[in-house]
Parts: C-alpha cells; sequence; structure tokens
C-alpha cells in the first residue's frame, strides 16, 4: 500500500477536522494550522464539552482523532489505487474497448507487440496518427515474426505510423500498449483478430502512475536501442511489474514462483506452456502443503510429463481439448487465495516456459487487493472457475483420448498425440519435453514459431501458423 504522510500542514487538518466531525474551527498559528474549539461549539446538547488536552500523557482525545485521521488516509489511498487496475476478459469482452482507447488518445500511442494482424486496429492507429498523434509500434521480428508482422508493418509505415523492428536476437512476445502516457494496457493477448473469438486471454488496464512511467520508460530504451539493443540493459521496474528479462537482478522466473509460493488456501493456475522446472515445482510444493493447486490449460502432449508430475503431487489438472471448436488457453494467470484476505493475482505475457521467463522481452502485472486489485481479482477467479467446470480432468499420459477427427468446413487443430518415440540414436530434433519426436499437425509452442526441425520418419518440418501453430511439412 502506498504510504500518504501525515503533517501539520492545512490540508491535513482540514481533512482531520473533517474526519472528527468535531466541531472544531481552524486557526493559523505560525505556518502550522491547528484545530481548537469554538465558542459557539462549547456547549452540545445544553451540555459543557469537554476540553480536550493537548499536553502529553493528558486524558484528551488526541489517540482516538489520529486513529480516525489515519483510517480516513487509509481509506483514501485505498479508493485511489481501486482505479489503477481494470480487468478485461477475452473473448467476452471483445476488442471495442481497445480499438476506442485508440479513439480516444490525443497525444501518443505507443506499442510493444509480439503478433499484429488486426485491420481494425491498424486503420485506427492510422486515423490516430492523421490526426496529429504520435503512434510509435515496436514489433516482434525474431523467429516469424518477419513474416507474421509484415503486412502491418507495411500498412502502418505507408499511413504515417512509426514503425520499427524490435532489436535483433530476441523475441519480443510483450503484448503492451500505452495511451497519452497515463494508461497502459498489460495483456496476454496477440492482436490477432483470427483468434479473438476462440482464446482465452485478458488484461489489465493499468493507470497506477509509477508503473505507467516505468512501462513508458522502457518502451522509450527499447525503441532507441537498434538492432543491437539488449532488453537486459533497456528494462526499467515498478513495483508490481514483471519483467523479462527482469530488472533490478530478479527474474520473472523468481517473481512468479515466489507468487505460487506466497498462496496460503488456494493457488490457481493458467498458461499455453508449462514447462519451466521452477514453476512446476513451486506448483506441486504447494500442493503437498495443502495448498488447493487447481490448473487450466489445452491439452498438449508437450506438457503431458508436468501434468503428471502435478497430478500425483495433488494438483488439479483439467484441460480444454486442442481443437478448434474449443476454448484455447492463451491466457497466462496466477491467482492465490481469490477467496481471502490476502488475494493477489499475476496476468502478463510470460508464459512458464524458460524462454519466455529469464530470455525474450515480456510483461506482466502482480496485483493485490491490498493495493485497488479486489474488483479484478474476483472476476477473474469467477471466469477461472467457469473454466475449470467446462474443462475435462487431466487423466495421465496413459489415458490420452483419440485424435478428433478433422471438419469438413474448418481445418481443426489436429489434437496432439503422443508422437514417435525417439528411438536411439534418433536424428529429429526439437524434441518434446517428454522425450518423443513430432509429427506433422502437432501443436507447437509460442518458442518454437517458425523453427525448423525433422519428423520422426525422417522428413523436415516448420512450425507455421496453419489454423494455429503446428508442425507442418517445411
Amino acid at each position: 500500500m502506498r504510504r500518504v504522510a501525515v503533517t501539520a500542514a492545512a490540508p491535513a487538518v482540514a481533512t482531520l477536522t473533517a474526519a472528527c466531525g468535531s466541531g472544531a474551527v481552524a486557526h493559523q498559528r505560525g505556518s502550522a494550522t491547528v484545530g481548537r474549539p469554538a465558542a459557539a461549539a462549547v456547549r452540545h446538547h445544553g451540555r459543557p464539552l469537554r476540553e480536550r488536552s493537548t499536553r502529553r500523557g493528558g486524558a484528551g482525545q488526541r489517540p482516538a482523532r489520529r486513529a480516525r485521521l489515519q483510517r480516513a488516509t487509509r481509506a483514501h489511498v485505498a479508493a485511489r489505487a481501486a482505479a489503477y487496475y481494470r480487468l478485461v476478459q477475452y473473448p467476452k469482452a471483445g476488442f471495442g474497448g481497445f480499438y476506442a482507447q485508440i479513439a480516444h488518445s490525443r497525444r501518443t500511442i505507443d506499442v510493444e507487440m509480439y503478433e499484429l494482424s488486426d485491420a481494425t486496429a491498424e486503420r485506427n492507429l492510422e486515423a490516430a496518427a492523421a490526426r496529429g498523434v504520435r503512434v510509435r509500434v515496436l514489433l516482434d521480428r525474431a523467429y516469424h515474426g518477419g513474416t507474421a508482422n509484415a503486412s502491418a508493418y507495411a500498412a502502418l509505415r505507408a499511413h504515417g505510423v512509426e514503425v520499427r523492428w524490435a532489436p535483433a536476437g530476441y523475441i519480443f512476445h510483450i503484448k503492451a500498449t500505452t495511451f497519452d502516457g497515463r494508461t497502459s494496457d498489460v495483456s496476454s493477448a496477440n492482436l490477432t483478430a483470427r483468434y479473438y473469438a476462440t482464446s482465452r486471454d485478458a488484461e489489465i488496464v493499468d493507470t497506477d502512475p509509477s508503473q505507467v512511467r516505468a512501462i513508458e520508460a522502457t518502451f522509450a530504451r527499447d525503441w532507441s536501442a537498434g538492432p543491437s539493443g539488449d532488453p537486459a540493459a533497456q528494462t526499467v521496474g515498478a513495483p508490481g511489474l514483471v519483467w523479462s528479462p527482469g530488472a533490478g537482478g530478479r527474474t520473472a522466473e523468481s517473481a512468479l514462483a515466489a507468487e505460487i509460493r506466497a498462496a496460503r488456501t488456494s493457488v490457481d493456475f493458467e498458461s499455453e506452456e508449462l514447462a519451466d522446472r521452477t514453476i512446476i515445482a513451486a506448483l506441486a510444493a504447494d500442493a503437498r502443503r495443502g495448498v488447493d493447486c487447481r490448473i487450466v490449460m489445452t491439452r498438449s502432449q508437450e506438457w503431458a510429463a508436468a501434468f503428471d508430475e502435478l497430478g500425483r503431487a495433488g494438483c488439479r489438472v483439467r484441460v480444454f481439448p486442442d481443437d478448434a471448436s474449443a476454448l484455447y488457453i492463451h491466457e497466462k494467470l496466477i491467482l492465490d487465495d481469490p477467496a481471502g484476505t490476502g488475494r493477489s493475482m499475476f496476468l502478463g505475457s510470460q508464459n512458464a516456459s524458460v524462454t519466455s521467463l529469464t530470455e525474450n522481452r515480456e510483461l506482466g502485472v502482480i496485483i493485490r487487493s491490498s493495493h485497488g486489485g479486489r474488483g479484478a481479482i474476483g472476476r477473474a477467479a469467477a471466469t477461472f472457475d467457469s473454466d475449470f467446470a467446462h474443462a475435462d480432468p487431466w487423466t495421465g499420459s496413459a489415458h490420452r483420448p483419440a485424435p478428433a477427427p478433422p471438419r469438413t468446413t474448418i481445418p481443426t487443430r489436429t489434437t496432439t498425440t503422443t508422437g514417435t518415440p525417439a528411438p536411439t540414436g534418433a536424428r529429429c530434433h526439437p524434441l518434446s519435453s517428454a522425450g518423443h519426436c513430432y509429427e506433422p499437425g502437432e501443436y507447437c509452442s509460442d518458442a518454437d514459431h517458425g523453427m525448423h526441425g525433422i519428423a520422426g520418419d525422417g522428413e523436415p518440418i516448420v512450425c507455421t501458423d496453419n489454423d494455429g501453430w503446428r508442425w507442418e511439412p517445411a
């Protein structure tokens, strides 16, 4: 909670007078304003008022007045903080609110985005630039970014938008937009319109001044860094922000593990990926010490070993099928004790993978009920409860369902199966976390986007966007 200094200055005492409701009036003593009983207030309901002692250790009511002032100050700070965070939950909310933010901006719009393929957002950014707003867009170019973002890059540049590629050699998996230097959208969602209707995502609309300043300062450094930029040297930290690479020597991996370990009664977890050993160990340790651990993800053999391990530890793991008709879990969410008084929540772009937590440019935020996060946390918890209720229990690697039959109208994301076991001396690569070769049609993770490999049958494959990111014949 932010601390507010209480002094003898006039505004503070005016607040004290209003908070106490004592009938006191103020007069000047030097530079300080001091409350004293008014003559008209000497009697109350016909009885003399007790003179309030100002001597140390007197029998007056100064401690009670001070306590009331402190309570009023804390309430004021909490009320201001409550306005800092607003949760937007996708797909239900739609992206109309984001488009409206662009339309209402008057001075600046700064965007750092992993993937931009939304014609409406692009047109709105172009219109903002045309009316005099300075619009800067920094797009990922690593792996597939140079291809996936090429169309948006060209269109925006042709219509007066300042657009640049992120520094080479780093995946900019961040999804953040700041409007007029006052509001930052910290999101798990890419601006990829074809996935809006079927992806579970969310964002925090953040107006905490210290956090917005840090996000803008980091953007400015990333923007001006050039092709040889180093995100680790460009990060500006602020309380509550979770950066990758980390700020102040702390990694996102350690921050999220600490958030998980802080749970007292329950921890809820959603992510697109689950491969980081520190995160898996923290979730398992929670379950073993009696914390109610719930996990919701999209079914993938890539994470089967982690699901099995966490199930044995006591976590309740549930999954949605990996096909085009099901809700796809793309959100990166941790909820600590959402029904308790010390509730907190992480939301951001970081997946539970080593690359995402320690190397990529990523951004998330941890909010707490004690600092204005109660409403957002409650709404996120209700959505998680719904996802958990509608997902299927994970029954273990030995009980995988058969692949869903393909549909004739809409291509189906092939359900990830066991893959071909890697034989001794196999040359297939990359391998899944379970040690299997990939086969064409199987899901590939964010970290593999654009990567080339060799399937179990020796044929070349590439992780490409074909109605969802999958391994396909190269």
